[in-house]
């Protein structure tokens, strides 16, 4: 069955009142059962390639022997078509970085049947020369991902990624520590500048969420993350939208730049253009001539890093400075999964087991009964 078009006999002017509203444009419909008393059901969309998607599996689900016969011919293809229209909603570029990942799958084994992969394949195939083991680890999660939509949706039936594991190493990411980022973050040319650095070095938050904040984000001494400053209105991932505790220093600097301002305007407004945010470069320039007044009462130089770099400095800083576990550390950075921060930074952790079995001892110590 077809997708229907609602927007098909609209005007122009009505067209582009629907866009305004960002209203679904096109809906399939459907009947629960057989014969002309069957029930129908109808559900709109707004992006076509997932109206469609969805369709198709109604219509072949509902024929016999259906599911066998899908199962024996659903390729990677078929898998990656759905799992991308499933995800439309995410920024853009984590859209165009999922499409640039997934053609470099399909060109592997695009027109392959699932079935007849195997896991030995895909892991030499991981491991193609030349190739940059972020990528190669991006290629494999993105067909693990497809396929797992696949299982769910009981379209095929064994995941043939399963074991794969590409190891990205222990590649060092410039970071400062907590001396570096303490001078640098006192010798900010003034309390804005200060306020960002903070917000960046303190909170780990990246460039693109601090430029984003409101002022209506700081509440009862917490910072509220919900946009990642891609122009979507919304983070990277879901994992990005978070609620972090504001560290005890950077606190009354936030406070005092919120004010009695209305809830709507930006943290850190536009010095030269009024309404809007501080420009993309800007965290950047404040880092550099918080960097270059630091180093002016120092022997030895503090490195002038990306401001990225305060990001790595955050995680670098809670792991192997204040000790703290992983998990945390991922959920206060907003990583998609626990596995990303334990790749990047797990070397970093210096706690090892003796710490873990002090406590314990300490725990159940005092429960003990003596004999």
């Amino acid at each position: 069955m077809p997708v229907h078009d609602l927007w098909k006999d609209l005007t122009k002017a009505e067209v582009a009142e629907k866009r305004a509203k960002n209203a679904p444009r096109w809906q399939r419909r459907w009947r629960e059962g057989t014969g002309r008393d069957a029930p129908q059901r109808k559900q709109s969309y707004k992006e076509h390639q997932k109206a469609q998607a969805y369709q198709d599996d109604a219509a072949q689900m509902g024929k016999p022997k259906a599911r066998s016969v899908a199962r024996g011919s659903i390729t990677i293809n078929t898998l990656l078509d759905r799992h991308l229209a499933a995800k439309q909603d995410r920024v853009p570029g984590t859209i165009e970085a999922d499409t640039w990942h997934s053609s470099h799958v399909r060109k592997a084994f695009g027109d392959r049947v699932v079935a007849t992969l195997d896991t030995t394949e895909i892991e030499i195939w991981s491991a193609t020369p030349g190739v940059a083991a972020e990528s190669r680890e991006k290629r494999v999660e993105i067909m693990r991902a497809a396929i797992k939509r696949g299982i769910r949706d009981k379209l095929v039936d064994s995941d043939p990624t399963e074991g794969v594991v590409v190891s990205l190493g222990h590649r060092e990411l410039p970071s400062y520590s907590a001396d570096q980022l303490m001078a640098i973050y006192q010798a900010a040319r003034d309390d804005f500048d200060r306020s960002l650095i903070g917000v960046l070095g303190l909170m780990g938050l990246r460039s693109g969420e601090a430029r984003s904040l409101l002022v209506g984000d700081l509440r009862d001494g917490h910072l509220s993350v919900k946009n990642g400053g891609a122009g979507t209105d919304t983070t990277k991932t879901r994992a990005s939208r978070r609620l972090l505790p504001v560290p005890s220093i950077l606190l009354p600097l936030l406070v005092e730049r919120a004010a009695d301002r209305p809830k709507a305007d930006w943290m850190f407004p536009s010095p030269r253009k009024k309404g809007s945010t501080i420009a993309k470069q800007y965290p950047n320039q404040a880092l550099t001539r918080a960097v270059a007044l630091a180093n002016k009462s120092r022997d030895e130089a503090i490195p002038r890093l990306t401001v990225h770099g305060l990001r790595h400095t955050f995680a670098a800083i809670s792991l192997s400075e204040a000790e703290a576990d992983l998990l945390s550390v991922s959920q206060a950075m907003g990583h998609a999964r626990p596995s990303i921060t334990l790749d990047r930074y797990g070397h970093l952790s210096k706690k090892g087991l003796a710490p873990l079995m002090a406590k314990i001892d300490a725990l159940v110590g005092p429960l003990a009964k003596v004999r």
